[in-house]
This record gives structure tokens, C-alpha cells and sequence, in this order.
């Protein structure tokens, strides 16, 4: 029995789908093959660029794994978890509605900065937010008109002397005023 047009063009993707995956590995073969063959060593390379120093002394492969891994955990310390409304709402212009909070994921104490991104005008600065803390409305210093606008939010991690700023992040917040 014929097959139909549509089994026929199902065939026909499979088999370039297939072709196409064949040249890939193929390629990768290649690129291998090119990367791991050749030259024993960095001294024995040639050309015009820089050579390799006869005299460098390299560290243990553990030591250079723990390097990698305090790396690493320096990294984490400085990660954020933010937990967060993206619009914050205002019936007078002033007073916000708004969700933003420190997550108990944390490490570090934060305060938060608010600009307005047309002017880059400061408008509200929060306390001290312990881990788990939140606000849920805040008061910008100046009256806004009706409309929509776009700010920025930085959240500021401190350290415990309470004046390093350990890491930011900034974020978008609209701020919409009825």
C-alpha cells in the first residue's frame, strides 16, 4: 500500500533530522581529534606567538581543586535570593503597596534604594531589613502624578558592621499611581 503525503514528508524529516545529527557527530569527531592529537607538549610549539615558559612550575592538581572549590563558596556567599512584586501600587502618589522582602534564603541584612529611571532621582530609601523581613508598603519622597513609572530597585547587602555593602542586585519595579 502507497504511502500517504504526510507519512512521506515524516520520512523525509526523520532522514534529514538523522543526516543532520550524523555531520554533528562527525564534527565533533573532527574537532576532537584536532584538540588531542598533535603536539606532547606546550614546549613544542611553533610559530611566531608566545611560547611557553621552560621554568613554570605548576601547583598540585588537589591544591588547584581547593582553589576552585573556596572559589566557589566565595561565590554562593555573594548570591541574592530575592523575593519581590514587580509593580508597586499608589492611590495617593506617595504611599506604595508593594511586596518586597529580605529571603530567608539570605546570609546578610539588606536596605533597599529606589530611583526613578527617567531622572535617577533617589525617592525612598528602606531601614535595615533583617533575614526574613519584608515591607509590604513604603512612602517615596516625593508626590507622584497619575501614570505609570519605571524605577529601580537596588537591594544592598550588608555586612554585620552594618556599613559594607557586601553585594547588589538591581531590579526593575514599575510604580503605578491611580
Amino acid at each position: 500500500m502507497p504511502e500517504s503525503g504526510k507519512e512521506q514528508k515524516n520520512v523525509k524529516v526523520l532522514l534529514c533530522v538523522a543526516v543532520f545529527m550524523l555531520l554533528c557527530a562527525a564534527l565533533a569527531l573532527l574537532v576532537c581529534f584536532l584538540l588531542f592529537s598533535g603536539k606532547e607538549s606546550p614546549e613544542e610549539e611553533e610559530g611566531n606567538g608566545l611560547e611557553y615558559e621552560a621554568n613554570v612550575v605548576l601547583d598540585d592538581q588537589d591544591e588547584l581543586q581547593k582553589a576552585v572549590d573556596a572559589l566557589y563558596e566565595k561565590a554562593a556567599e555573594g548570591q541574592m535570593a530575592l523575593e519581590m512584586q514587580t509593580q508597586a501600587n499608589s492611590k495617593d502618589g506617595s504611599q506604595f503597596t508593594c511586596y518586597l522582602a529580605n529571603a530567608k534564603k539570605n546570609t546578610y541584612d539588606m536596605y533597599m534604594v529606589l530611583y526613578l529611571d527617567d531622572t535617577q532621582e533617589e525617592i525612598y530609601r528602606s531601614g535595615l531589613i533583617p533575614i526574613g523581613g519584608r515591607l509590604e508598603k513604603f512612602t517615596i519622597s516625593q508626590t507622584l502624578e497619575s501614570g505609570s513609572y519605571e524605577a529601580t530597585l537596588v537591594y544592598n547587602q550588608v555586612e554585620e558592621d552594618r556599613q559594607t555593602v557586601h553585594s547588589q542586585v538591581n531590579v526593575g519595579l514599575n510604580l503605578i499611581v491611580e
